[in-house]
């Protein structure tokens, strides 16, 4: 069973929309970057990371398997996520996390591409894209799915 199918299972992992500076999406994208620092992050398990690139893109621009994260202080973190490819200088990383105790480090897998960047208008009534993330609905991921080629049964 693939990890999209395991986020539709009642007990399986939780599918989530983060938002991405677009520097950093096209670096998780092209999987030069393989993990996500975050200064906070989901209670549930997640196993799968919609991508949406922030203004100018403004796109989901692709799916990544979310393999578990490192939570410890910011300089744990970088310490052991550093070979992960982190995108940024630890200076810039320091100061993001300025002020906080713990963070986050999500590891980050396998990508999955659209055919092209997805308007996420197109599929989400009213969307706002989200401060850092948000889960997604059973529908949601099932259209998400679609656009990505994932799903071809209807809703």
């Amino acid at each position: 069973m693939s990890r999209f199918q395991e986020c539709f299972q009642p007990q399986g992992p939780r599918a989530i929309l983060i938002s991405v500076k677009p520097r950093f999406a096209e670096q998780i994208i092209t999987g030069a970057k393989k993990v996500e620092f975050r200064r906070s992050w989901a209670a549930e398990p997640v196993g799968l990371a919609v991508i949406y690139s922030s203004s100018p893109v403004q796109r989901l621009v692709g799916i990544v398997q979310v393999d578990g994260a490192v939570v410890a202080s910011p300089a744990t973190v970088w310490t052991k996520c550093i070979s992960r490819g982190p995108g940024l200088q630890r200076a810039e990383l320091m100061e993001y996390f300025a002020g906080k105790t713990q963070a986050y480090g999500v590891l980050l897998g396998e990508v999955t591409l659209p055919a092209k960047p997805v308007a996420p208008k197109s599929l989400f009534k009213g969307f706002r894209p989200p401060q850092s993330y948000r889960y997604l609905s059973a529908p949601e991921l099932r259209r998400i799915g679609k656009q990505f080629g994932l799903v071809e049964e209807p809703e």
